[in-house]
C-alpha cells in the first residue's frame, strides 16, 4: 500500500513538472529552429520540413514550432491547416510574440489582408514610395513582424532620402537576427553599390554565395557589378576576386573573357589614363581623375565621355566654372549620349550652385543688385532648391527690407523644411524687430529647427540678462547684478568679457576676493591670450594694482601684445610717473615734479599734465603755449581743446573759449568726463540749456558706474550746475550720489542727520572727498532755515550819570535761503543806562559834566538812558552780499544804513585776500552806524553817518554762532 502511494505521487510531479520541461529550449531545439530559418531564408522547403518534423518529436507544443508551421502551410497553400495552427497558438500561447506575427502573416495571405499587401507592392513598383509605406503600417499595425514583409518594407524606407540611413540600419539590423536570407542579402548589396560602398556590397554578395539558393543571383549580380566599371586597373583586381569567389559556371567564362580584354587594353598609355580617370570619377578620387581626364582629353579632343568625365570631376571638386564648361562641350560634342541624361543633371547642378556662389560672393562684396540678379537666374535654373530664394532674402535684409525677407525666407522653408539657414534668417529679422518677438517665435520651432539657431537663443537671452545686469548696475544693486553676470557666464563659460563684468559688480558689492579669483582663474586658464591679459590688466589697474597689472603684460612675450594691450602698458606706466610727480607737487616742489616729467620721453598726456599744472597756478601764457603744442600734434585733443577754452574763460575771453568749443570733434569727447568737461565750458559761455542736455545725458551714466573718481566728478559738478540753476534740491541729491561715487559712503544717505554727518571733514580724505563734502555742507547751510534769538548784558564801572555804563541788546535773526544765495532779516533791541549823577544833602549835584560842575544844577535829568530798536534785511551768494537797514529807531538820530560788496575771485577758483563772513559785514555795518562812526575803507556803497560819541564794535564767538557786542571805551570830545 505504501509502495502504490509513491508511485502515484512520483507520477503526479511528473505531469506538472512537464511543462516547465517542454517551455526550456534545449541547444537541440535551437539548432532546429535555425534550421528552420535558414531554410526559410534560402527557399529550401526540404530543410524547413525535416526540422519541423524533428522538433515535433521533441516538443510539440513550442510556440515557435507551431508558428513556423504555419508558415509552412501557407507556403504550401494549405490554408486551412495554417488556421488550425494558428488556433491551437491562441490556445498555448496567447500573450507570445510569436502569436501576434502569425496572425500578421495568416492574414496577409488570405482574403483581404492578401489583396492590401498586393496594393502595398504595387504601389512601391510603381514609385508611390510613401503610399506603400502607409499602405504597409495600416496592414500590419505599424513595422511588419515577418522577416520577408519587413524586408519589402525597409527596403522602400531605405528609398525616401529623409529616411534612407533609417531603412538601411534596419536592413542590417534584419541580417543580423536572420542570417542568410536571399532576398534580404540582395537588398543590402543593391543599397551599398547605390550608396557608391562598392566594398561592403560585395561582402554582403559574398555571404550570399555561401548559400546554394543565393550563389548564383551573388555571381550575376557581382559581375554586372564589375563589368560596368570603367576599364582600369581596378576593374581588372575586381575581375580578378570575382573568379576567386566563382571560379565555375558560364559567368566564369564571360568573366576571364573580359580579363583579357581589359589587360590588353590597359597596355596602350593613352587608354589607360582614360580608363582610369573614368575610374577615378567613379571612386570619388577627384585628383587623379582630373589629372587623367586631362591627359585622355588632352589626346583626343573628341572624346565626349572623357570630356564629360572630366566636367563631373570638377563637380565632384567643387570647381563649378569648370564643371560647367566641361560639361557643355560635352553635351555639344555627343547629344545623343548615353550619359546626355547624367550630364544635364550635372551641369544644372553645377550652373545653380555656381550662380549661387557669384551672388554670395557679391552679397558679401555689398554689391546688392549683382547678387539678386545671380540668385534670380539660380532659381530660373532650379525652382526646386530654397538656397537661390535663401539668397533673395539675404539680399532684401541686407536692404532693410524686412517684410519682402521674411516672405522670401518662408518660403525656402516651404521648399526645404531642412533649411537651418532660412530659419537663421528669420530669427535675425525678427530679433532686428524685437528680442521679444524673436524669442516667442524660436520656442514655438520643431526641436531640430530649434537646435540649429541655438547661439541665437543664447544670444537672445544673454542680451536680456545684460538688460538687467545694466539696470540693477544703474541702481547700485551690485549683488543682484553679479548674480545676473553668473547666469549670463553659466550661457558662455569663456566669455572674457562678462567674466570682467561680473568681478567688476563683485567689486563693487565688496566681494574682492572672490572677483580676484575669479580673474586669475580666467587669465590661468590661457596665460598666453592677449585678450584676458588685456582684461586682467584693465582690472587690476582699476583697483589700484598697477605694479601687478604691469608685471603680468610682462609676461606676455611682446610679440603677442596688442595695441590695447600696448596701450594699456604705456598708460599704466605713464601713471606711474604722473604719481611721482604729483607727489612732488602736492609736497611743495612743483619745479621738481615737472623736471620729472620733462625727463620722461615726449608725451601728449605729459603735455596735458604741464598745460593743467600752468592752468591750476594761473600761468595763462605758459598753459595757453603747453596747450597749442599738443594741438600741433594732435589737432583733434579735446582735452587741449577744452583746456584752451578754460584758460580763455578764466580770462574773460568768450569769443575764444567758445572757439575752441566749437572745434571740438564727436570723437573726441565721447567719453563721460570730457562730456563733464563739456558742459562745464558750455556753462561757463552762458550756454545754459546745452549744458543742461548734457548733464542730463551723463548723470545716468555716471550712477551706472561703479564707485570711480570719473563718475564722482560728473555728479559733483551736476550738483554744482544745478545750484547755479537755482535747483538747489536737485543739486542736493546729486550730491548724496557724489558721495557714493566718490567712495564716502556705500549707499546714499537717507535722512538729513546722516547727510550732515558725512559733510563732515575726514583727515584721511582725498582732495575729491573733500571737495564734495565742503560743498554739501554749503548747500546745504545755504539751503537751510535758521532763527537766532540772543540776549546780552554789559557794561563798565565808571562816574554814574555819563560812564557808569550799563547795557541790554536782544536780537532777533532770521537766516533763509534765497536765489542762489541767503537772505536774512533782523531786528536788533537797546536798552543804554549811563548811570546817576550823585547829589549832595539839599539835592543838588555838581558832577564834571557841562555847566554844572562850576553851578551845582538842581533840576534835570540826573541819569542818561535811550533805547531802540533797529531792523535791516540783506541777501548774499558767492559773488555778492549786501544789506540795508536802520540804526535804532528810538535814539535822538536815526539813519538808514547799508551796503554792498563784490567779491573778487582768482581764476582757479579761490577769492582774492581774506574777506569777513557776510554775517560780520551786516552786523557790524549796522551797529557801527548806530552810533554814528564810519566802517573802515572795504569798498561798500552807501551813506556816509555822523560821527558821535559812542562805544567800539567788538567781533566776538559764542556757540558758533557770530553776533555783535558793544564794548567801548569813552571816546574824546571832539
Amino acid at each position: 500500500m505504501r509502495k502504490l502511494t509513491l508511485s502515484l505521487l512520483t507520477l503526479s510531479l511528473g505531469v506538472a513538472l512537464l511543462p516547465l520541461a517542454q517551455a526550456a529550449t534545449t541547444p537541440a531545439q535551437e539548432h532546429l529552429l535555425e534550421q528552420v530559418r535558414l531554410g526559410e531564408a534560402s527557399n529550401r522547403e526540404d530543410l524547413v520540413r525535416q526540422s519541423l518534423y524533428r522538433l515535433e518529436l521533441i516538443d510539440p507544443n513550442n510556440p515557435e514550432l507551431i508558428a513556423a508551421r504555419m508558415r509552412y502551410l501557407l507556403r504550401q497553400g494549405d490554408a486551412a491547416g495554417a488556421q488550425k495552427e494558428l488556433e491551437r497558438l491562441t490556445k498555448l500561447a496567447p500573450d507570445s510574440p510569436e502569436l501576434k506575427a502569425s496572425r500578421n502573416e495568416m492574414k496577409s495571405n488570405t482574403g483581404e489582408g492578401r489583396q492590401a499587401l498586393q496594393q502595398a507592392r504595387l504601389l512601391g513598383v510603381a514609385g508611390k514610395v510613401d503610399e506603400a509605406i502607409a499602405a504597409y503600417e495600416k496592414l500590419y499595425g505599424g513595422v511588419p513582424d515577418d522577416v520577408d514583409v519587413a524586408i519589402e518594407y525597409w527596403t522602400l524606407v531605405a528609398r525616401l532620402p529623409a529616411r534612407h540611413s533609417e531603412g538601411v540600419s534596419q536592413l542590417k539590423k534584419l541580417n543580423a537576427s536572420a542570417p542568410g536570407n536571399v532576398s534580404l542579402l540582395t537588398s543590402l548589396a543593391k543599397q551599398m553599390f547605390a550608396d557608391n560602398k562598392p566594398q561592403e556590397g560585395f561582402a554582403y554578395l559574398a555571404e550570399m554565395a555561401r548559400s546554394a539558393s543565393g550563389r548564383g543571383i551573388a555571381a550575376d549580380m557581382w559581375f554586372s557589378e564589375v563589368k560596368s566599371m570603367p576599364v582600369s586597373k581596378a576593374s581588372v583586381q575586381a575581375l580578378q576576386q570575382f573568379l576567386l569567389q566563382f571560379p565555375t559556371g558560364s559567368v566564369a567564362a564571360n568573366a576571364r573573357v573580359l580579363l583579357d580584354q581589359q589587360q590588353a587594353q590597359l597596355q596602350d598609355p593613352t587608354f589607360r589614363a582614360r580608363s582610369e580617370g573614368l575610374a577615378a570619377v567613379k571612386s570619388g578620387n577627384t585628383t587623379q581623375a582630373v589629372a587623367d581626364l586631362q591627359k585622355a582629353v588632352q589626346a583626343d579632343s573628341r572624346d565626349s565621355d572623357a570630356v564629360g568625365a572630366l566636367g563631373q570631376a570638377y563637380s565632384q571638386r567643387g570647381d563649378r566654372a569648370r564643371a560647367v564648361a566641361q560639361l557643355s562641350k560635352a553635351i555639344a560634342m555627343d547629344p545623343d549620349s548615353p550619359n546626355r541624361g547624367k550630364w544635364d543633371s550635372l551641369l544644372q547642378t553645377n550652373r545653380y550652385w555656381l550662380l549661387i556662389k557669384q551672388g554670395d560672393n557679391a552679397l558679401k562684396a555689398g554689391q546688392l543688385s549683382q547678387a539678386q540678379n545671380y540668385y534670380a537666374q539660380a532659381q530660373r535654373v532650379d525652382r526646386t532648391d530654397s538656397y537661390a530664394v535663401l539668397g533673395l532674402g539675404d539680399v532684401a535684409a541686407a536692404r532693410k527690407e524686412a517684410a519682402a525677407a521674411e516672405r522670401y525666407y518662408q518660403q525656402a522653408l516651404r521648399l526645404d523644411r531642412g533649411n537651418n539657414l532660412a530659419v537663421r534668417g528669420l530669427a535675425n529679422l525678427y530679433r532686428a524687430e524685437s528680442p521679444e518677438k524673436a524669442s516667442a517665435w524660436i520656442a514655438g520651432l520643431p526641436p531640430a529647427q530649434r537646435r540649429s539657431i541655438d547661439d541665437i537663443e543664447r544670444s537672445l537671452t544673454n542680451d536680456r540678462l545684460e538688460k538687467q545686469a545694466q539696470a540693477l548696475e544703474s541702481q547700485g544693486n551690485w549683488a543682484q547684478a553679479a548674480e545676473v553676470q553668473r547666469r549670463r557666464l553659466a550661457l558662455d563659460p569663456d566669455s572674457v568679457w562678462i567674466t570682467y563684468r561680473l568681478a567688476r559688480d563683485l567689486v563693487s558689492a565688496g566681494e574682492r576676493q572672490e572677483a580676484d579669483a575669479l580673474m586669475r582663474t580666467m587669465v590661468n586658464r590661457q596665460p598666453q591670450d592677449a585678450e584676458r591679459v588685456y582684461a586682467s590688466g584693465l582690472y587690476l589697474s582699476g583697483n589700484d594694482q598697477d605694479d601687478l597689472a604691469l608685471a603680468q603684460i610682462a609676461a606676455l612675450p611682446r610679440s603677442a601684445w596688442t595695441d590695447n594691450i600696448r596701450e594699456l602698458e604705456a598708460r599704466l606706466q605713464s601713471d606711474r610717473v604722473l604719481r611721482q610727480a604729483n607727489q612732488l607737487r602736492d609736497s611743495g616742489d612743483e619745479a621738481q615734479a615737472i623736471a620729472l616729467i620733462k625727463r620722461q620721453p615726449s608725451s601728449v598726456r605729459y603735455d596735458l599734465t604741464l598745460a593743467d599744472w600752468a592752468q591750476q597756478r594761473g600761468d595763462s601764457q605758459t598753459a595757453i603755449a603747453d596747450y597749442q603744442r599738443v594741438l600741433r600734434q594732435e589737432a583733434d585733443n579735446g582735452d587741449a581743446r577744452l583746456g584752451l577754452a578754460e584758460v580763455y574763460l578764466a580770462e574773460g575771453d568768450k569769443p575764444a573759449a567758445r572757439a575752441q568749443v566749437m572745434q571740438l570733434k564727436g570723437a573726441e569727447t565721447e567719453s563721460m568726463n570730457m562730456q563733464r568737461r563739456v558742459a562745464l565750458a558750455r556753462a561757463g559761455l552762458g550756454d545754459t540749456a546745452d549744458a543742461q542736455r548734457i548733464f542730463n545725458q551723463i548723470v545716468p551714466q555716471a550712477k551706472a558706474q561703479p564707485p570711480s573718481m570719473e563718475s564722482a566728478l560728473v555728479l559733483r559738478d551736476a550738483a554744482r550746475f544745478a545750484t547755479q540753476s537755482g535747483a538747489p534740491q536737485q543739486a542736493l541729491t546729486h550730491y548724496r550720489e557724489a558721495m557714493v561715487a566718490s567712495g564716502i559712503t556705500p549707499a546714499q544717505p537717507q535722512d538729513n542727520d546722516t547727510f550732515t554727518r558725512l559733510t563732515r571733514n575726514d583727515s584721511h580724505d582725498d582732495w575729491l572727498k573733500r571737495g564734495i563734502r565742503s560743498d554739501a555742507a554749503d548747500l546745504y547751510r545755504q539751503q537751510d532755515l535758521n532763527v537766532t534769538l540772543e540776549h546780552d548784558f554789559w557794561g563798565s564801572s565808571g562816574t554814574g550819570g555819563y560812564s557808569d555804563l550799563k547795557a541790554h541788546t536782544t536780537m532777533l535773526q532770521v537766516d533763509a535761503p534765497l536765489a542762489d544765495g541767503r537772505m536774512f532779516f533782523r531786528t536788533d533791541l537797546v536798552n543804554m543806562d549811563a548811570g546817576s549823577f550823585s547829589t549832595h544833602s539839599d539835592g543838588s549835584y555838581s558832577p564834571s559834566w557841562g555847566t554844572c560842575g562850576e553851578i551845582a544844577c538842581t533840576s534835570g535829568s540826573k541819569n542818561q538812558t535811550d533805547s531802540g530798536a533797529s531792523v535791516a534785511v540783506g541777501w548774499k551768494n558767492d559773488t555778492w552780499s549786501g544789506d540795508i537797514g536802520t540804526t535804532p529807531m528810538g535814539f535822538n538820530v536815526v539813519d538808514v544804513v547799508g551796503g554792498a560788496e563784490l567779491q573778487q575771485r582768482r581764476r582757479a577758483g579761490g577769492v582774492h585776500g581774506q574777506r569777513p563772513p557776510a554775517a560780520y559785514l551786516q552786523l557790524a555795518a549796522l551797529l557801527w552806524r548806530a552810533e554814528g562812526q564810519q566802517q573802515p575803507y572795504r569798498r561798500h556803497l552807501g551813506r556816509r553817518p555822523r560821527r558821535r560819541r559812542r562805544p567800539e564794535p567788538e567781533l566776538r564767538s559764542r556757540g558758533g554762532s557770530r553776533h555783535l557786542v558793544l564794548a567801548g571805551r569813552r571816546l574824546a570830545d571832539r
